[in-house]
């Protein structure tokens, strides 16, 4: 099987943006065996977009696009799509007449997959979250099924937080050691997707070694993996809220209400989240009735902005995730008040400030699993 990757993005063309997600695709397909025949970069325009797909499908079986899908006139990818193959536009999900739907129509940022007589195109959006997500739980599922084999292989895939990608390679080499074990990791924002792939000679052998494998991970790594395959960390965090009947008020700062859009497109969300609707420490202050912040007081106002929540709303935790910038770049502040008094967790990054919703989205989520897990 060949397989193209079309890189969507006028960003990716004119500026220092670097085309991350290909090499993931790309990294990721190696788990199929299937041949990379190019990579290309188109940027956003639904005529170029649609050459580049009338190409690709000429060189490749399987077309993976990234990037390019929005709403209206934005939506230059389903343009391209709808030019290339005549099928026709939908107002609603998946937006294109006999396309296959990845991903959940609830959330806004979905894929797309269409058999097509000269091939297959698969088009995924540019959010590198979403993106990878979907490669992991719905698109390399659906190519290993097109994919025969007299060897039997099979792989699993479990999610881990808080370790880094360097640590979990030292601790799981050992698991990789011929040619019928491999072990990968892809990490994004303080989350790590390890992979395990078995080759055997039968069904029953693959399954048997991916179940040993599996527990050797989950026991040498305990709690920092929380899930597997399709399991998302919104999803554990939200769910160990609702069956433990604890409600959280939540409050971020300069973080684009990642965490609060992010939980609210989950059902029952309603029901434990009350998600503050004020972005900045000034609004906040204002209705709390709290101090200014200043570079010395960060720590404490937060607390008492954690503390307060609580306060004023009866729920059991106040959350408080603030984003900052610092001369050396921005730093992350989660604090978290309970009933056993306030916690906190920060991290710094330096650089370009890329991608640091995504880490402030990690680290809320990961500092309330951690004191779910201590307390349940």
């Amino acid at each position: 099987m060949k397989v193209e990757i079309v890189s969507i993005g006028t960003e990716l063309l004119v500026s220092d943006i670097l085309d991350t997600n290909s090499a993931f695709v790309s990294r990721s397909l190696r788990e199929v065996k299937v041949d990379l025949t190019c990579k290309v970069t188109v940027g956003d325009d639904p005529d170029m977009i649609a050459d580049a797909f009338r190409t690709a499908l000429r060189r490749a079986d399987v077309v993976i696009s990234t990037g390019g899908l929005g709403t209206g006139r934005d939506d230059y990818t389903r343009q391209a799509v709808t030019a290339v193959t005549g099928r026709e536009l939908l107002p609603d999900p998946p937006g294109i007449a006999g396309a296959r739907l990845l991903g959940d129509a609830s959330v806004r940022m979905g894929g797309l997959l269409m058999e097509e007589e000269a091939g297959v195109l698969i088009c995924l959006p540019g959010n590198r979250r979403e993106m990878s997500f979907l490669l992991d739980t719905e698109v390399l599922p659906y190519l290993r099924q097109q994919i025969h084999s007299e060897t039997k292989n099979g792989w699993a895939l479990l999610r881990s937080v808080g370790l880094m990608e360097s640590s979990l390679k030292q601790d799981l080499a050992d698991l990789a050691t011929d040619s019928q074990h491999r072990v990968t990791f892809d990490s994004f924002a303080g989350q790590t997707n390890i992979r395990l792939w078995v080759q055997a000679n039968s069904d029953e052998e693959v399954q048997n070694e991916l179940h040993r494998m599996t527990n050797v991970v989950r026991e040498r790594l305990g709690d920092h993996i929380y899930g597997a395959e399709a399991d998302r960390l919104e999803e554990v965090v939200l769910n160990a809220l609702i069956q433990n009947g604890v409600k959280l008020s939540l409050l971020e700062c300069y973080t684009n209400q990642i965490i609060a859009d992010t939980l609210n497109r989950l059902p029952g969300s309603k029901k434990v989240i009350n998600a503050m609707s004020w972005q900045t420490w000034y609004e906040a202050a204002d209705k709390l009735h709290l101090e200014a912040v200043t570079q010395s007081n960060l720590t404490q106002w937060s607390r008492a902005a954690a503390e307060k929540l609580v306060e004023l709303s009866g729920d059991m935790l106040g959350l408080v995730v603030y984003s900052h910038m610092t001369q050396g770049g921005v730093q992350i502040l989660v604090t978290l008040a309970s009933p056993n008094g306030a916690s906190v967790t920060q991290r710094s990054f330096g650089g370009h400030p890329d991608n640091i919703d995504q880490w402030a989205l990690t680290l809320g989520l990961s500092h309330l699993r951690r004191w779910l897990l201590v307390h349940y």
